[in-house]
């Protein structure tokens, strides 16, 4: 065995079998795809592919009608091996591996029989891209996802998904799954598939009911008969005319056009994708895969996709496993409380329920708000069923196990006690001192505060061990990241039970010391720092607003201040000038946005405004400058000469360097990878920049600041 093959040895099994099929009188050859221990993800590593290689060579065609390639219960195919893909890397040749994939897969495009797959479970990355080599795709209701995630992560399908999928499904609905889903981070389900041709059935039986094998294998046979023995449908094969040329190339000029006003050149990936989709037009699947291959050479190694793949495998590797959770058994979970009652308490509710299956109260000093937040909580459950996310028997199972308290003794047994209140630390330390003492000493404790601070109200709980911050991200259902807050008192008990409790809840955990702001927020908040500087003294609202652009950002600073809401913005902002006054400014603007009570500052669609900002916003920016008088206007002269754009950019990545490093000298979080971690996850800041610590080496603005990297 090879070097590089015992370091990335075959985690795959592969068996054949020849079946007769009901109705037929030729054998198939059904090839079983299983990971090694079985029932988990298939990889494609070198070793699996030749692996591969070999059982579809040893296979006489002459005796079988059709080749059957089929996966476990849990997966169809998970892609790459990405360990080998980063080995690549850093050899600077991962050519070879690529090129494997390529041959092997085109012996299923090449076949003299028809070929299907039979997609059991997931399909993604590679394992689509097999599938696309067959003629035939079978999918099942319950399975999926599918997809072609690469670009987000800095590079494209490079196993011919870029040649196949558009001859497949045409040029437009390949060039959404390929670029724009895939750095959204969106995939397909079963009936999304089939709806755009990309699957050619959908069965109701999964792999794991009584009359699986009976399905599909009735699905092959209605295919075989139709086809009658004539010559079997060749992947990535379409006849172009003059007028389907024509529309494909108005298609990819169309995504080319989107991709930069997305992402302003920031992410190389889907460009390089879009120039192997329009050449596959006219090209065969073997000169367009040439290409892909040195195409895939060049982008692999570079600089964006090396540390965007570095910051997905530590996003993945926390995710699994976090490194912080201490080696002790947390507290088991039978019953959940939850303080408040307004929309982030009632949200908690349901995630708790829902993940946990575990009974949760929900308690309020407003009788009413509580009882509307119960309601809340069950109409959540029903909304789904309808939208057939939740079976409606589980809908109701699951509303019945919220409740809302008529007495303190209702929380008295409860395992672990998180407070939703208002962003008030009075408020919040009343409301723990009080329910401290009535659950039981072992109960954990959590304060779900954003910035303020966990070490001031813990001095208030008895038995203070047992407290932590439990900080999760609005909106609740889709922001993946869960800072843990400790202080110098929290005990590993109540951390283990947060970390558990996270890995339940399906959310990513992150230790943060207890400091203003924690991590996520303090890094936006002083993002934004300069933008309101600048927006103060005077520059030009789009300008400012689009000094970013050039990062590929998936919003503006306004846009973000729009979502997040000003008042809480300027409240949040206030406080961390408070506890960091050289750094973070009150910005007179923002205060008196959020004093006037507006909810926004662009204007809104369909709304009319004859300036960038909404006209109230911009009515108190005139205001606000005006009343800076001769400081504001030469501050203003400053920032908006010719070089005014690059220059806020450039003092927003310094911010950004000198508020990182901060955190990482003042030991708020542990190292540059979990902050990566912390910004992807809970700000949706891109894989494809590489994580935020890498692109600040990228471009200078750590040495610039601290006179030393984050990375090595």
């Amino acid at each position: 065995m090879s070097t590089h093959a015992a370091q990335f040895p075959s985690t795959v099994a592969i068996s054949v079998e020849r079946h007769v099929l009901p109705g037929r009188h030729r054998p198939v050859a059904v090839v079983s795809l299983d990971s090694t221990p079985s029932g988990g993800l298939i990889l494609w590593s070198s070793a699996a592919l030749r692996q591969l290689g070999d059982t579809l060579r040893d296979i006489d065609q002459a005796a079988v009608e059709a080749i059957v390639v089929i996966g476990n219960e849990r997966s169809f195919g998970a892609g790459a091996n990405l360990d080998e893909i980063a080995h690549g890397q850093e050899s600077g040749d991962p050519r070879a591996y690529i090129a494997a994939g390529h041959e092997v897969f085109g012996l299923l495009a090449e076949a003299r029989v028809p070929t299907f797959s039979v997609i059991t479970g997931q399909a993604l990355g590679g394992g689509l891209e097999l599938a696309l080599h067959t003629g035939y795709r079978i999918g099942n209701a319950k399975g999926g996802p599918l997809g072609l995630p690469e670009c987000r992560l800095g590079f494209f399908p490079g196993w011919g998904g870029v040649h196949l999928l558009p001859h497949l499904v045409g040029p437009e609905a390949a060039i959404d799954a390929i670029t724009f889903d895939s750095m959204r981070g969106r995939h397909l389900r079963p009936v999304q598939a089939a709806e755009i041709g990309l699957l050619d059935a959908v069965l109701e039986e999964g792999p794991q009911s009584e009359g699986w094998a009976a399905a599909w294998q009735a699905a092959v046979v209605e295919v075989l008969d139709a086809l009658g023995g004539e010559q079997p449908r060749r992947p990535g094969e379409s006849r172009q005319t003059p007028e389907s040329l024509a529309r494909w190339r108005a298609a990819v000029g169309a995504a080319r056009e989107k991709a930069d006003r997305l992402w302003h050149g920031a992410a190389p990936a889907p460009l390089a994708a879009l120039d192997l989709i329009e050449a596959a037009a006219t090209e065969s699947r073997v000169e367009n895969g040439a290409q892909a291959v040195s195409s895939f050479q060049d982008l692999v190694t570079g600089d964006i996709a090396r540390t965007s793949l570095r910051t997905f495998r530590s996003v993945d590797s926390r995710a699994r496993k976090a490194p912080d959770r201490p080696a002790v058994a947390g507290r088991r979970i039978e019953k959940v409380a939850v303080v408040g009652a307004g929309l982030m308490a009632r949200q908690l509710a349901a995630l708790f329920a829902r993940s946990l299956r575990v009974p949760v109260v929900l308690t309020d000093i407003d009788r009413q708000r509580l009882d509307e937040g119960v309601q809340w909580v069950a109409d959540r459950f029903a909304s789904q069923a309808e939208r057939g996310a939740l079976e409606p028997s589980a809908a109701r199972q699951l509303a019945a196990l919220v409740t809302g308290a008529t007495g303190d003794g209702d929380l008295a047994d409860v395992d672990f006690l998180i407070e939703a209140t208002p962003e008030d630390l009075e408020i919040k330390k009343a409301v723990l001192s009080h329910w401290a003492g009535v659950v039981g000493e072992g109960t954990v404790l959590a304060t779900n505060t954003s910035s303020l601070s966990v070490t001031e109200m813990s001095r208030v709980i008895a038995h203070p061990g047992r407290f932590l911050g439990f900080h999760v991200f609005n909106p609740v259902d889709a922001t993946p990241l869960l800072e843990i807050i400790t202080t110098s008192a929290t005990d590993d008990i109540a951390l283990a039970t947060a970390f558990d409790l996270a890995s339940s809840m399906r959310r990513t955990a992150v230790r943060v010391a207890d400091a203003p702001g924690f991590v996520v927020n303090r890094i936006l908040l002083r993002m934004f720092d300069p933008i309101l500087q600048a927006l103060d003294a005077g520059m030009d609202p789009r300008e400012a607003d689009h000094a970013l652009d050039s990062l590929g950002l998936p919003m503006t600073p306004l846009q973000l201040l729009d979502f997040v809401g000003p008042a809480v913005l300027s409240h949040v902002g206030q406080r961390m000038h408070a506890a960091y006054p050289d750094r973070f400014h009150v910005s007179p603007w923002m205060t008196a946005v959020a004093d006037a009570g507006l909810t926004h500052v662009l204007p809104r669609r369909g709304d009319e405004s004859e300036t960038y900002l909404e006209g109230r916003a911009e009515s108190l920016r005139l205001a606000v400058r005006e009343a800076g008088g001769e400081d504001g206007e030469e501050r203003s002269r400053s920032v908006s000469a010719t070089e005014g754009v690059p220059e806020l950019k450039r003092r927003v990545e310094d911010a950004l360097a000198q508020e990182i490093g901060l955190m990482l000298d003042d030991g708020v979080i542990a190292q540059p990878e979990d902050v990566d971690v912390c910004m992807v996850l809970g700000a949706n800041w891109p894989l494809y920049l590489g994580g935020i610590t890498p692109y600040l080496d990228r471009v200078g603005a750590s040495e610039r600041v601290l006179g030393r990297r984050f990375g090595a």
